[in-house]
């Protein structure tokens, strides 16, 4: 009995000493450098529009495009590169680096900022802010996005970057990031300055990383109207925001994002709206007039919403497997979903779409929990539409070498 019972001992030692030995060496199958490092939560290749005939949509406006936001799928364009100006379609970017800056902890929204000589000399739409004025952040925030302001938007500029062109830097450097190659920024206001052009595919693509990101700046985007307190001397403490996109006023699951005008540029629009877990961005660039920019916006929304649907592959926090865990004071750890997971396909289509749990087979301790252990990748007809981080559900501190080999030992005999 003694001895069997240290054969036994003996085997799961030597069991222990195998299983630390190739551990690291199976868990290099699935880097989780191979896994997207960018913040936006369904990642895909947005540049490969399926292969599928153009819809029969008219659209008059020089350029536009209609993009399902999950997947990135391009459903419908129109000169969808061609470089041109953006006007205040601009502030989306600037809504971006500043919500950046937010999540990273450089700037807070109840920081006070001072109006700047430079910030109080814009012209266009403004606050009418006087230098040595002071705002909160979140204020200037509305500003932008509610009231397109673009003194608002230099001071929102100055305070996060230093300056207007530090935060400029900031903006070219997160189009590059996004993929946006059409695109070079000059000012965070979008008034008209030789090479400040984008297009209507680096838009999209813009609006898309907003709206899976920062679901409190399309909050602000989806505000009609708002008051803002301001120590005015002739008007009163109460200045009125107004937003220019009337879609927020009658289509069905608007929430933004921004509208934009001047001369060069025409009528333009960023539109998103969400319905039933799906969410479509069209955007319109260079219309003769504001109702044909929006009526050709929710044109293309319509035909979005009329032939997609949205099917969710998992629930955040929803568990899609294990990981056995090297040298953890637990032997595997829950793999999770890192957020919902779902994808927007051609209605009909439901059949033909498939989801895979990709994971390491095998993860050294300590495990952090929120660390990436695999993906969720969908596909659709045997083409990627989206992938989806799958994170460690909890913590496994390290064992120390005695409690490594009781828990293996227990593992091996629970598996007999």
């Amino acid at each position: 009995m003694e001895r069997s019972r240290m054969r036994r001992w003996a085997a799961a030692g030597a069991g222990l000493i195998l299983w630390m030995a190739v551990s690291p060496v199976v868990a290099a199958a699935i880097s989780p450098a191979s896994f997207p490092a960018s913040p936006v939560v369904a990642s895909t290749d947005s540049g490969a529009a399926t292969e599928r005939e153009q819809p029969p949509i008219q659209i008059t406006a020089p350029s536009a495009i209609l993009m399902e936001a999950s997947t990135g799928q391009v459903i419908f364009e129109k000169n969808a590169h061609e470089r041109r100006n953006p006007a205040s379609i601009t502030k989306i970017m600037t809504l971006i680096v500043a919500f950046d800056a937010i999540r990273d902890g450089k700037v807070k929204l109840d920081d006070k900022v001072t109006i700047s000589e430079e910030a109080a000399k814009q012209v266009g739409t403004i606050i009418f802010a006087d230098e040595g004025e002071t705002f909160t952040l979140a204020e200037l925030l509305k500003s932008v996005a509610v009231g397109s302001a673009n003194d608002a938007a230099v001071a929102v500029a100055e305070h996060v970057s230093g300056s207007v062109e530090a935060f400029v830097q900031a903006m070219n450097a997160k189009a590059k990031e996004l993929g946006m190659k059409d695109t070079e920024f000059k000012n965070p206001t979008g008034l008209s300055a030789e090479g400040h052009l984008t297009s209507a595919y680096d838009i999209a693509l813009m609006s898309r990383y907003a709206v899976l990101n920062y679901p409190e700046l399309v909050e602000l985007t989806s505000i009609y109207e708002a008051d803002l307190q301001v120590p005015w001397r002739r008007n009163g403490p109460i200045f009125k925001l107004w937003n220019n996109n009337k879609l927020l006023t009658w289509y069905p699951g608007a929430d933004g994002l921004k509208t934009g005008w001047t001369q060069a540029a025409g009528y333009c629009l960023a539109a998103t709206a969400s319905r039933n877990g799906l969410r479509m961005i069209s955007v319109i660039m260079g219309a003769d007039t504001w109702k044909k920019r929006n009526a050709e916006a929710a044109k293309l929304l319509d035909y979005g919403f009329a032939n997609y649907t949205s099917v969710e592959l998992a629930g955040k926090d929803q568990k899609v497997g294990e990981v056995a865990v090297s040298r953890g004071k637990a032997v595997t750890v829950d793999a999770v979903a890192k957020a919902p997971f779902a994808v927007g396909i051609p209605k009909g289509a439901q059949d033909r779409l498939q989801s895979e749990v990709r994971l390491e087979r095998s993860v050294q301790a300590p495990v952090k929990q929120g660390q990436v252990l695999g993906e969720i990748v969908a596909t659709l007809d045997g083409k990627e539409l989206a992938r989806m981080p799958v994170v460690a559900a909890a913590d496994v501190p390290r064992a120390s070498l005695w409690e490594s080999i009781l828990l293996q030992t227990r593992r091996i005999f629970t598996l007999r």
